[in-house]
């Protein structure tokens, strides 16, 4: 029974640390010190064993040469025979625009008070006329 609890001190480190976005390498020391209470207070044998066989690959992402050669470079290859190639608008688009605000919550943590700073949009002319006219008579029919 005292196993159980052990177990989710562990499962529970690894959601708090993955919540809480913290970097891989405090993340992996934590985890791997949750394991080896897990291991040394635990009556079982053999969840620990499966739980440090799946620990230890996760454990070798620290290493970074190791990490692009065996993760980022074959799931890149993999992500550019799926897309298609861009086209040259698309690589203009891209290589003369800003990201703006959507960089800021594209990020998964925005500041919020970037957006709060920024004026007002406020329509041209020709699109303001364009809603007096047109787009009122559109809507009074």
């Amino acid at each position: 029974m005292e196993s159980w609890f052990w177990l989710l001190i562990v499962i529970g480190t690894a959601i708090t640390l993955g919540y809480r976005r913290v970097d891989l390498k405090t993340s992996t020391a934590a985890l791997g010190a949750a394991l080896v209470a897990y291991t040394v207070l635990s009556d079982d044998v053999l969840l620990p064993v499966v739980l440090w066989l799946l620990y230890a690959p996760f454990a070798l992402l620290n290493v970074e040469s190791m990490r692009r050669d065996y993760v980022t470079l074959p799931l890149l290859e993999v992500f550019r025979r799926m897309l298609p190639p861009l086209s040259q608008t698309e690589k203009d688009a891209l290589e003369t625009g800003t990201v703006w605000w959507e960089g800021e919550l594209f990020s998964g943590m925005p500041d919020w008070n970037v957006l709060r700073k920024l004026p007002p949009p406020r329509l041209t002319e020709e699109e303001q006329a364009f809603l007096d006219g047109p787009t009122e008579e559109l809507c009074r029919m």
